[in-house]
């Protein structure tokens, strides 16, 4: 067989051009679920409309099109990208400097107490982020869009998931491993979810929520004993 390197050039040359293509095709539908997500978060669920994705984007019509070519099915996809940068961050993963703060005051895993309020403070701060209420946006919409409902439900067992792994580092294994360890956290986080709602409205600075105070009490009475082992 005689070798042909004019046609293997071309079948290489033809294979890098479709790698480069693959690349743009999907680093625009990133841009386009970045977009999206950052649209529910500044304009709001009823705002987020194809059109003004398009322009935050800076694809063009078709593009984004080729990629969603409905609403419904741009803000399924945005569900999926959230989970990523949710699941992407770890609970006290944040550049503010009160989190910087909070990671260089971390007490032993055998000081309960101290521990116990730290992880919670910790907690709090992490669930105040940004992707949260980008979450409640498609939350409220998924209510009568049961295509979307499917969606978000599979996104946020997984998302709860992570965040009770993180919690668990969080409280250190001497917390963790109490029997009482469980019931504590799932009394205090549906407590900070739903507390966490109101700041959609409210405006207030979550470091100076007055609920932190009483979920450290919580844990402390419910981890009583462990401090005294």
């Amino acid at each position: 067989m005689e070798n042909d390197p004019e046609g293997f050039q071309m079948t290489a040359a033809t294979d890098a051009d479709r790698m480069v293509q693959a690349d743009r095709t999907a680093r625009s539908r990133e841009l386009i679920l970045d977009a999206t997500i950052d649209c529910l978060l500044a304009e709001g669920y009823a705002a987020t409309t194809t059109t003004k994705v398009q322009a935050m984007a800076g694809v063009t019509r078709g593009r984004l099109l080729h990629h969603f070519p409905s609403k419904r099915e741009l803000l399924t996809a945005a569900v999926a990208r959230l989970g990523e940068q949710r699941l992407g961050r770890q609970l006290d993963d944040r550049t503010d400097e009160h989190s910087r703060t909070l990671a260089r005051e971390q007490p032993p895993d055998a000081e309960v107490g101290p521990r116990s309020d730290w992880a919670i403070t910790t907690l709090w701060a992490g669930l105040m982020h940004s992707s949260f209420f980008t979450a409640l946006e498609l939350w409220g919409a998924s209510r009568t869009d049961e295509l979307l409902a499917q969606k978000v439900r599979m996104h946020e067992k997984t998302v709860l998931e992570r965040v009770r792994d993180n919690a668990r580092e969080l409280f250190g294994p001497v917390i963790s491993s109490h029997e009482h360890y469980d019931h504590m956290f799932a009394i205090v986080f549906s407590s900070m979810r739903g507390m966490a709602v109101t700041y959609t409205f409210s405006h207030l600075d979550p470091r100076t929520e007055p609920m932190v105070a009483q979920w450290q009490t919580i844990a402390r009475t419910l981890l009583a004993d462990a401090a005294a082992t």
